[in-house]
């Protein structure tokens, strides 16, 4: 796991980020964060920049572009699950 430190920024950014939905907004996390990405980071940079809750945030690590299998998530759920957080 990174240092706060080093993800803070991310969170921030992203928080200020101009953005169309979940999927936008992990998008661009994968961007910020570079080689930090991974679904852990993920969750941190959401529960940060959104107030995500955990259990939403764990969900969305199972977003298909992370990994896939049975248990992964589409884009659409994502814009469903994250949708609380993220209407602005």
């Amino acid at each position: 796991m990174y240092a706060p430190s080093l993800l803070d920024p991310a969170a921030e950014t992203l928080r200020l980020a101009d953005f169309t939905g979940a999927t936008d907004v992990a998008r661009e996390a994968r961007t910020l964060l570079g080689e930090r990405f991974s679904s852990v980071t993920f969750m941190y940079v959401l529960m940060r920049a959104f107030e995500v809750e955990y259990n939403a945030a764990r969900d969305a690590s199972r977003w298909h572009e992370f990994h896939g299998g049975p248990r992964a998530l589409s884009d659409a759920d994502l814009e469903t699950l994250l949708a609380p957080w993220l209407d602005r």
